[in-house]
């Protein structure tokens, strides 16, 4: 392997490393299933792309930004408020984290990369701001998804009253708006919680080193459990993932019985 791979190679593991990283704020305010730092930047990107109004050429920037801004804290972590660092000191650990991650690469790519995460730093362009709301947006409506998904209306309500303010242009202020609407209003939403269904079958279906446990056709398990669910969420639209992990283990536990 050459050299510039074994760069390559590596920057992309500290950028794995984003998936395994929570977001502390989440931990510290006992949220259950936090989200990682990678979760979080996805969501962004994913966000940039629904800017209405926006060129094409800044919508592109944006998702650049979006997705380099958060990057240093797969070597350094989600350093917070409630950390005790300064604010400068957080800024001189991530710099000098980017600095290490951007030397992985062929220099024309880190280059760029480094650029970016200084132009969102120091918020002088309409791109960074936007993004900048973005990070505040995607967090509120997190906060949201958490007050839904633990049936706790309310306990994040200190990241409303602490950022809601903070968000500067027309188009996530317009965003942010309908978000608070809807929190107030206990507009119910129909999250995704059991859209993960494959996700769950492989848990059930499988041992630690990817075996297969069940000798019977995969199909007739697919075609059993999304007709199991379907029944299941008409009776109880509040079917959570762990009840349906259980439901899944049962049907599982059946089939396995019905081939013997």
């Amino acid at each position: 392997m050459s050299c510039d791979m074994d760069g390559v190679l590596e920057f992309l593991l500290y950028v794995g490393q984003a998936k395994r990283t929570f977001r502390t704020g989440w931990v510290l305010h006992g949220v259950e299933k936090v989200e990682s730092v990678a979760d979080h930047m996805y969501r962004m990107a994913v966000m940039s792309l629904l800017l209405p109004t926006v060129a094409e050429e800044s919508k592109v920037r944006c998702m650049k930004l979006a997705l380099v801004h958060d990057l240093a804290e797969s070597v350094v972590g989600d350093l917070t408020e409630f950390d005790g660092i300064p604010k400068s000191e957080k800024h001189r650990r991530e710099s000098e984290a980017m600095l290490y991650l951007t030397s992985l690469l062929p220099a024309d790519v880190g280059r760029e990369i480094f650029s970016l995460f200084n132009e969102y730093a120091d918020q002088k362009t309409n791109e960074a701001t936007l993004v900048k709301d973005l990070d505040i947006f995607d967090m509120l409506l997190q906060a949201y998804e958490y007050e839904k998904l633990q049936c706790d209306n309310g306990f994040l309500e200190d990241f409303f009253k602490s950022s809601s303010d903070k968000i500067k242009t027309d188009i996530i202020q317009k965003w942010l708006k309908q978000l608070i609407e809807c929190r107030s209003s206990g507009k119910q939403y129909q999250l995704p919680s059991d859209s993960n269904l494959n996700t769950m079958l492989k848990h059930v279906l499988y041992d630690e080193q990817g075996t297969f446990l069940y000798k019977f056709p995969s199909s007739e398990l697919r075609e059993k459990s999304n007709r199991f669910i379907s029944n299941k969420t008409k009776d109880n639209n509040s079917l959570s993932t762990t009840d349906t992990n259980e439901l899944l283990t049962n049907l599982v536990k059946g089939i396995k019985h019905q081939h013997h």
